[in-house]
């Protein structure tokens, strides 16, 4: 049994990193350290079968994919909007503008999240799909109890 956990981990692991090569060449220099170790701590959480994981991470990869767009879109917004605010504008049609990304995005990712978890119900079912959501949300706390200790801030 312990075999098999850890040949899936494997399978799971190289799927995911062989469907996220278009990705890594966006992101920082520690992001691709961040993406394995989330993978291997999601495979884990999860526990999916070689089939599965051949279903699962091309479909999480892609809405995530989704997520991080609309993500960087809102962020952006935000950006102009300070940029607006220490240049003291007044401008209300500019900050209008900024607030209209801003909802939009907002709305998007509800959007997006529901069609995600969609697809993950009808691959792991609601259980499964549960424990992703957990595992998710303790990796996230993990690094950042991980970026918060002394250590890790001389980087």
């Amino acid at each position: 049994m312990k075999r098999l956990s850890i040949i899936l981990l494997f399978l799971s692991s190289c799927l995911l990193l062989n469907a996220q090569q278009d990705r890594s060449q966006s992101q920082r220099p520690g992001q691709d350290e961040i993406e394995s170790r989330k993978i291997a701590y999601l495979a884990t959480a999860v526990v999916l079968t070689p089939a599965e994981a051949e279903r699962f991470w091309p479909v999480y990869n892609e809405w995530n994919k989704k997520l991080d767009a609309n993500m960087r879109k809102r962020h952006t917004a935000l950006r102009q909007i300070r940029q607006l605010s220490g240049a003291e504008s007044t401008d209300e049609k500019a900050y209008a503008q900024q607030n209209k990304i801003l909802i939009d995005g907002a709305a998007e990712e509800a959007r997006l999240i529901a069609g995600a978890h969609q697809a993950y119900i009808s691959i792991l079912g609601a259980v499964r799909t549960a424990k992703l959501y957990l595992a998710e949300e303790q990796f996230r706390g993990m690094l950042i109890r991980e970026l918060r200790q002394p250590a890790n801030r001389e980087r």
